[in-house]
């Protein structure tokens, strides 16, 4: 009923919703890194010294997917996406309380749990709650405010770090996700095909659909029941199935190294740019302007799947991406200093890799069945968590290796071992007719 339902208002209602919790998991996450500077020199610390803290944050995100996705199966869309909202909110406003680096390293820890259970089961509810053919796009803006998120922290950071302090700080970003949590846990519905496996024609049921615009009738069959006997709670193994199993191993190496790349980009663009010799301030107008260019990239990655499908518009945008990088590499290697083609060349690679990097998502959402929805893309999301942490590593060893001509070669090969993957995956979203 709601794969060819209407796509009216209260749908719209609950992607707004999502959409805000995607903006304040990417306000929260950029917390750390906007204080650092003001922590290194009030705790007279190195800088150095922060690096197993945002790795901590990054291994609590991968581990927060994986187990927030499994979790949202078991109890519910809403209980996950009130109690991890609630969680990052919380923890980022107690990091203005920390008085040392041990005291950080656990909040941030636990920061990340929160963020990394939001994602899959934002997702999840998008996809349970969207007509099929709406699908694509909805998770798509959503998906986006992280990156408004991440761009409106940084506006906010540089008011109030100035004028209040790193304390502050924390306190005013970590808000937004305390508000949103409490928020949801009063207005936003639980997922209608959770409450069919778990509760059956249930009045809640029939009061959702109601809004969703679907009379239920109390005979009416329901096609996502829960499963009985030992496939009651599959779990992960269902991702392991006979005829899903290539498609997950594929996802999960294609979404690997597609973070793996997105995450070389956002964490190192500014320390290339310093190396090539331009100051800190052009260096992170770099970071704007492939930033702008995701967000377009984003925004459009929608509509590209329900134009062509999820193969086609992953496929031709990692095809590009790869060309922006080997153009950027290239140019770097023959010498080319215009900041006007250096900063255009990263918008093209921001946009076409943000539209296989929402991709993903919506690809994920769309191959596994209700019951373990969220489980799926949660687990692709983990795995993809560790392609964000090896960039820290990989991001840094090209550099060294060769300068800018070899990072954006490791990017373009990343990009490569994606678009592999992504051609192996067997279950595609169909374009829209």
């Amino acid at each position: 009923m709601i794969d060819h339902g209407p796509w009216g208002f209260y749908q719209k209602c609950i992607v707004g919703l999502l959409a805000a919790a995607y903006l304040v998991d990417g306000i929260a996450n950029q917390s750390l890194g906007l204080a650092i500077p003001a922590l290194v020199k009030v705790w007279g610390v190195p800088r150095e010294a922060f690096a197993t803290i945002a790795a901590i944050g990054l291994v609590g995100l991968t581990i927060g997917a994986a187990v927030g996705g499994v979790l949202g199966d078991r109890i519910g869309r809403k209980p996950m996406l009130v109690g991890s909202v609630l969680l990052f909110g919380v923890m980022t406003m107690a990091a203005g309380t920390a008085e040392s680096l041990s005291a950080l390293f656990w909040l941030r820890f636990l920061d990340g749990l929160g963020m990394g259970a939001m994602i899959p089961n934002g997702a999840a509810m998008i996809s349970e709650t969207t007509p099929l053919r709406k699908r694509p796009m909805a998770i798509a803006i959503s998906m986006v405010f992280i990156a408004v998120g991440s761009m409106m922290s940084g506006l906010i950071a540089s008011v109030v770090l100035p004028q209040w302090g790193w304390q502050a700080h924390f306190y005013v970003l970590g808000s937004f996700g305390v508000v949103a949590g409490v928020t949801f846990l009063f207005i936003l519905p639980e997922s209608p095909l959770f409450l069919a496996r778990v509760r059956g024609n249930s009045e809640q049921l029939a009061a959702t659909m109601r809004r969703l615009g679907h009379v239920l009738r109390a005979d009416q069959p329901l096609a996502h029941q829960r499963p009985t006997g030992g496939d009651r709670f599959s779990g992960i193994g269902v991702l392991f199935a006979e005829g899903v199993k290539k498609s997950t191993l594929a996802l999960w190496f294609a979404f690997f190294f597609c973070l793996l790349a997105s995450y070389s980009v956002f964490s190192w663009v500014p320390a290339m740019l310093s190396d090539l010799g331009y100051p800190l301030s052009l260096a992170s107008l770099g970071m704007t302007a492939n930033g702008a260019g995701s967000i377009i990239g984003g925004i459009l990655s929608g509509w590209f799947i329900e134009r062509f499908g999820s193969r086609r518009s992953i496929l031709w945008c990692a095809a590009f991406s790869i060309i922006s990088a080997l153009a950027l590499g290239g140019m770097i290697y023959a010498g080319v200093t215009s900041l006007v083609l250096i900063f255009s060349g990263l918008a093209v690679m921001g946009f076409f890799l943000a539209n296989v990097h929402n991709g993903m998502y919506t690809l994920s959402a769309y191959m596994y069945p209700p019951h373990v929805r969220s489980t799926g893309v949660g687990a692709a999301a983990a795995v993809a968590r560790v392609g964000a942490i090896a960039s820290s590593f990989v991001g840094v060893a090209a550099l060294s290796m060769g300068g800018g001509t070899s990072y954006f070669l490791v990017i373009a090969m990343a990009i490569v071992l994606c678009f592999i993957g992504t051609a192996i995956v067997s279950r595609h979203v169909p374009p829209v007719k």
